[in-house]
């Protein structure tokens, strides 16, 4: 059974650009904390220039960093608890450090950088969130059920292993099935990655998150839920974003090492020098470490972009963390019915059919 109409919720929508997208995500609180301090660093560096008392360049400094840092000093004082390092936690040492011997100015612009990681990272985040809200918005909220022979709209909830259920023109699958009646060429991408359109037809199997491109298809359910193969995805996914990859680990033991070193090296600058401001500069090139501060950023900015091209990040191994694999030119797309295809990434005539 088919029906004639095409489903409307393929019908695409004009999206924002890239640029606007991306401001809509910006949180105004942080955008006015680096504000905040960035003024705060050019007011020292004002009082300064033009000789007045230190008394308030220390009151701006201090107003600055309380505003600016205390996202970072929550988040660092987790992190002593836990016995981790984090890019919060050795930034936080070279802000103290710099205040210390009297760097406003620099302990100003190492918060308004912290600030400003802390922000992209969200932003990689959020990336990820709107990737996994798109899978699962994808789906249709109703689907048509074949009740007493009538086609009745009934929640996606509430259709059941064994139902009957009509797919119009252009609609999208919802449900693992078994094609009852109809044929159509299914856009299966979403689920195979296989941009060439499959077609079925009464006796072939159809997986959940398919468009049916050409026909209307009557379906017997077979998966529903999380169950089905686009469900499967939708938690791989959710999986995957919730799981910390062993990069990650590596560099918070480097970086936690780094600090150990650094906290060493301070130490021997001043038994050697008995300098203070020496020695404490040792602490602040060494806390302001691009290990801890660049992992977290790179990481997230390459998983959001794998997002947005369709593709997400695996968990494996005994812990579920993330792992990248090699792939050779050669793959197998397995479509939903079990068979696999070997394909080249090179694809090449075989035959003319006149």
């Amino acid at each position: 059974m088919s029906v004639a109409a095409a489903d409307p919720d393929v019908v695409g929508q004009a999206r924002p650009g890239p640029f606007a997208s991306w401001w809509r995500r910006v949180d105004p609180a942080d955008l006015a904390r680096i504000g905040f301090v960035g003024a705060c660093a050019l007011a020292v560096v004002v009082l300064a220039a033009v000789g007045s008392p230190a008394w308030l360049r220390v009151v701006v400094g201090v107003a600055g960093l309380v505003v600016g840092c205390w996202s970072i000093a929550a988040e660092a004082a987790l992190d002593v608890w836990h016995r981790r390092m984090s890019m919060e936690l050795s930034m936080l040492l070279a802000i103290a450090a710099a205040a210390a011997i009297g760097e406003w100015v620099t302990a100003l612009v190492i918060t308004a950088f912290v600030i400003a990681a802390e922000m992209l990272e969200d932003l990689s985040m959020d990336r990820g969130r709107t990737a996994l809200s798109d899978l699962l918005a994808f789906l249709p909220q109703t689907v048509l059920v074949i009740r007493d022979g009538l086609p009745v709209e009934t929640p996606l909830e509430e259709v059941r292993v064994a139902d009957r259920v009509l797919i119009r023109p252009g609609g999208r699958v919802p449900v693992d099935g078994t094609v009852r009646e109809g044929a159509s060429d299914l856009d299966v991408s979403r689920i195979t990655g296989e941009p060439v359109p499959v077609a079925v037809t009464a006796g072939d199997t159809v997986a959940a998150g398919s468009i049916s491109l050409t026909g209307g298809l009557e379906l017997t359910v077979e998966r529903t839920g999380s169950n089905s193969s686009y469900g499967r995805i939708v938690a791989a996914v959710r999986a995957a974003q919730q799981s910390e990859a062993p990069v990650q680990r590596l560099a918070d033991r480097l970086a936690g090492w780094l600090v150990l070193v650094a906290l060493a090296a301070a130490a021997l600058t001043w038994v050697v020098t008995g300098d203070v401001r020496a020695t404490i500069s040792v602490v602040i090139v060494a806390g302001a470490c691009g290990v801890a501060a660049g992992t977290p950023l790179a990481l997230l900015a390459a998983i959001a972009r794998a997002a947005r091209a369709g593709a997400y990040v695996e968990g494996r191994g005994p812990s579920g963390t993330a792992r990248t694999r090699r792939h050779s030119p050669l793959r197998q797309d397995r479509h939903a019915d079990g068979r696999g295809a070997v394909r080249t990434a090179d694809p090449s005539r075989t035959g003319l059919d006149p």
